[in-house]
C-alpha cells in the first residue's frame, strides 16, 4: 500500500522536534530589504510572561506578525497578555533578529 507523505509536513516536524523551546529561529529570508522571519517560544518560566504585547519593548525595525497559543493563531492586539509556550512570531532585519536574541536572552 502507497502511504503519501506531505515533504513540508515533514521537513515541519523535524524543525520542531530540533529546535529547543526558548530558541529564536529564523524560518525565512524575504528578499526585499534583508528582512526574516523568525520564530520565538516562550518558555513557561520567563519573565514576559504576564506582560501585555504593548508593554514590551520590541526592538527597532521588528513587527510581531503572529501569536500561535495552543494550535491556534492569535492577531497580536496590544492587549493581549503573552503566556508561556506561546509562539511569537516576528518580521524583522538581521539585526533586529540579534536584538530579539538579545531581549529573550
Amino acid at each position: 500500500m502507497d502511504v503519501a507523505v506531505s515533504t513540508p509536513r515533514l521537513m515541519t516536524a523535524l524543525v520542531e522536534e530540533a529546535v529547543e523551546v526558548g530558541d529564536v529561529v529564523r524560518l525565512l529570508t524575504l528578499q526585499a530589504g534583508g528582512a526574516t522571519l523568525v520564530e520565538y517560544t516562550v518558555p513557561e518560566d520567563h519573565p514576559v510572561i504576564g506582560y501585555r504585547v504593548d508593554h514590551v519593548q520590541w526592538p527597532t525595525d521588528t513587527v510581531l506578525t503572529a501569536i500561535l497559543r495552543d494550535g491556534a493563531p492569535i492577531a497580536p492586539s496590544a492587549d493581549v497578555v503573552l503566556e508561556g509556550s506561546d509562539e511569537l512570531f516576528f518580521i524583522t532585519t538581521i539585526a533586529g533578529e540579534d536584538q530579539i536574541r538579545a531581549l529573550f536572552a
